[in-house]
């Protein structure tokens, strides 16, 4: 098993941009596999100022500071209005360049 933390430097929910003090996307590589699956991904965000960010699924888009672009379906699993956690649910586009 392989895995990254790839750093993202500009952050957009549902096609919003957010401001982020820190945001970076974790990534799983599973053994055998070509490529992550499905919930093999999480990205974890931290805001300047509060955000409500309700319970639910988003499209996340991450630039990362080396002009990559990633996006996909994730689920909020955690916000406390300034920390929030998403955990994939399906594809991570992009992905194939940030990871080779």
């Amino acid at each position: 098993m392989k895995s990254w933390r790839l750093l993202l430097s500009a952050v957009a929910i549902d096609e919003v941009p957010v401001s982020v003090d820190y945001a970076d996307l974790f990534v799983v590589l599973r053994e055998g596999d070509d490529g992550p699956g499905p919930n093999d991904w999480e990205a974890t965000l931290r805001t300047p100022v509060r955000l409500h960010v309700r319970p639910g699924t988003y499209e996340l888009r991450g630039d990362t500071p080396d002009d990559l672009t990633l996006s996909g379906h994730a689920v909020l699993r955690f916000s406390d209005g300034h920390q929030h956690h998403f955990r994939g649910d399906g594809p991570l586009a992009g992905v194939d360049d940030a990871i080779a």
